[in-house]
């Protein structure tokens, strides 16, 4: 008979199993309306990619590894900010196995970043482990930082094809912009939430946003409050997610378009367009490290662009990029050496 103790945690594991895999069929969903919806030109996708200029290909490649990278830097200078012992090289280690299980686990981003959790838990003496693991979530929050004020910095440059999009697309994409919006001044009031804790009103909010999102409200407050004497490297984190990720991967997705259509005929602003909001739904734990959902407006704003080719060609190589990168990670899981906890 199992054991009492066994039954929760075989009952957690079925739960997660089945998340993954409704989350794989919401992927599979949207890809299959992708391709439903690309008319004739979709239907010889395969024949077309032979004419494909996969030197491009190689740039893309290189530009996302260091996206990664810099994510990893990022990520690595908030943990010297704590004075919590970390190398670049693990970093960048544990940078590539969260990717890989933000794409195999329940729970996507987070999902990655419960790997950078529990290596820092088996790492550091336990006294140290939380302030750890808020480097993590402060490297979650400078990240998302840094891509909803990209958005709405880039918001002048694509608002015309957001309006040539259709009706139904148009207001996603808005409302994934009004939430960029509302996150950045979510961030400031976090960040000067000391004044505006004497407010009534301020502190029934807080208790209303702590109960639907499990208290992370508070926890940025808290994590702020450790970085109160850091705000030169906070700016530095922001400034690397806008350029060093955020942009970089704008040019990855520039590549891209180019291995399809000469430089002459892709909208530049459409193509940062595409893959910063394309990024921001990514961020909607709905798929697997946002396939699917990240494909859609891609490929939305791209056509809305008059891309001389088909859409659906560059957002799903941008989308197999993605996967590959992810799944390499898997081999730093592999091959990493994993320490034993400390007491």
């Amino acid at each position: 008979m199992e054991s009492d103790e066994k039954k929760p945690v075989r009952e957690s594991a079925a739960r997660g199993i089945l998340k993954t895999l409704a989350k794989t069929a919401v992927a599979a969903l949207i890809i299959w309306y992708l391709f439903r919806t690309g008319g004739d030109r979709a239907k010889d996708w395969t024949g077309r990619l032979h004419g494909l200029n996969w030197i491009w290909l190689i740039p893309a490649a290189i530009l996302y590894a260091f996206h990664i990278f810099v994510n990893a830097w990022r990520w690595h200078l908030l943990l010297t900010i704590r004075k919590i012992p970390c190398s670049l090289f693990n970093a960048c280690s544990l940078t590539m196995q969260s990717f890989f299980f933000s794409l195999v686990m329940p729970g996507g981003a987070i999902g990655g970043d419960v790997v950078r959790a529990g290596f820092l838990a088996r790492a550091l003496p336990r006294e140290k482990v939380f302030e750890g693991v808020f480097t993590i979530l402060m490297d979650r929050f400078t990240g998302m930082l840094g891509i909803f004020a990209l958005a709405l910095l880039s918001l002048p440059f694509i608002g015309r094809y957001i309006g040539a999009a259709d009706e139904l697309a148009g207001l996603f994409i808005w409302i994934l912009l009004a939430g960029s919006a509302a996150g950045l001044a979510g961030a400031v009031v976090v960040f000067r939430h000391r004044w505006f804790n004497r407010f009534f009103l301020y502190r029934k909010l807080r208790e209303l946003t702590d109960r639907f999102t499990g208290s992370m409200f508070s926890k940025m407050e808290e994590t702020l409050d450790q970085y109160q004497n850091a705000k030169r490297e906070i700016v530095i984190c922001v400034l690397a997610s806008i350029i060093g990720v955020n942009l970089v991967l704008a040019v990855v997705m520039y590549c891209v378009c180019l291995a399809f259509a000469p430089a002459s005929e892709i909208s530049i602003p459409a193509v940062l367009g595409a893959i910063t909001i394309g990024n921001i739904a990514g961020l909607i734990p709905a798929t697997p490290s946002g396939v699917g959902m990240r494909d859609y407006f891609v490929m939305t704003i791209l056509a809305a662009s008059a891309f001389p080719a088909d859409p659906l060609l560059p957002t799903i190589v941008m989308t197999l990029l993605i996967i590959g990168f992810n799944l390499a990670g898997g081999l730093f899981f592999l091959f990493s050496r994993h320490p034993k906890a400390n007491s």
